[in-house]
Parts: structure tokens; sequence; C-alpha cells
């Protein structure tokens, strides 16, 4: 019998998305508070579809709207984590992320309430900008897409990331 049947405790994983959205020769990348500079993603909404949750995700942090393109690949996070910002006090669930390679379709870059700073950089940029190893991971993930999709399984141990496997499907 699964064990959750016996303890009576439903599995829970957020299901989140990222995208990083092209425009002609640059990568759109946002700078946050707690990661610095990243691209963007979030966790999806009850109900909400994967598509609208990222394109959701991408304009509420930067004020563009792009269309998913690509998709790169799915990133398990195994362990749990302390919450921070408004989730503080909370202990987050494992995640699973759904990334994908985005379009520029409209709109200007523009900082919200989830970004300090927006802007567009060349790929050789953005590897400089982007230091946090997992979502460093997946930036060379998608900018080295070659049409297979990745499978990453990994622990988060303070700032060090322990992949436990990354295969290509």
């Amino acid at each position: 019998m699964d064990n959750w049947l016996e303890t009576k405790q439903l599995p829970l994983h957020f299901v989140s998305v990222a995208g990083l959205v092209y425009k002609e020769d640059k990568v759109l990348l946002i700078k946050s508070e707690r990661r610095g500079w990243e691209f963007h993603g979030g966790v999806l909404e009850q109900g909400e579809s994967i598509f609208d949750g990222l394109k959701r995700e991408i304009f509420e942090e930067s004020g563009i709207i792009a269309e998913p393109e690509k998709f790169v690949g799915i990133y398990q996070r195994l362990n749990k984590k302390e919450g921070y910002g408004y989730l503080e006090g909370m202990i987050l669930p494992p995640v699973v992320n759904l990334t994908f390679r985005c379009s520029y379709v409209s709109g200007e870059e523009k900082a919200s309430d989830e970004s300090i700073d927006v802007g567009w950089f060349t790929p050789d940029e953005a590897r400089e900008k982007v230091t946090v190893s997992d979502i460093k991971k997946r930036l060379e993930d998608i900018l080295e897409y070659d049409g297979k999709q990745h499978f990453d399984t990994f622990e988060n141990k303070g700032d060090k990331i322990k992949f436990i496997r990354d295969i290509l499907i």
C-alpha cells in the first residue's frame, strides 16, 4: 500500500513554471532581492493551466507578453525548504518545475512588486549575471537547448545544489 494512504497525509509538491524570453539575440532577466538575477517563474495557482501560469508570471514580473516556444525540461527539487517573504515561517514542499524557452510578443520591460530590475542581455551576459546554482543550471540548459528535454532531480543544500539525476530524454 502507498505510504500516504497509511499515514492519511496527501503527497504534496508545488508545480512551478519558468521561462527564458528571447527577443532577437537577447534574453530577458529579472533581478529579485533574494536571488539576484534570474529568469521568470513561479508556482501555478490552483486550476491554472501551465501556459497561462507561465505567461502570467512573465507579465507580472516584467510587463512583457511572451509565448512559450520550446519545452526544455522538468526539474525536481526533492527537499523541503524554509519559506521566505510572505511565506516566512512556513516549510515549503518539494517542487516540480517545468521550464520553457519563450519568445517575446510585446510590451516594455518594467520592474514590479516581484522584481527590482529587468533587462535584456546577451546569452553570455546572462550566464555571468545568474549566480544561484539551480537557476544557473536551468539557464544553461535553455541556452544550449538542442531539442532534447532534461529531467533533473536535485536537492538544495544551503547555497549548493546536489544533483541526484540528470538525464536527457
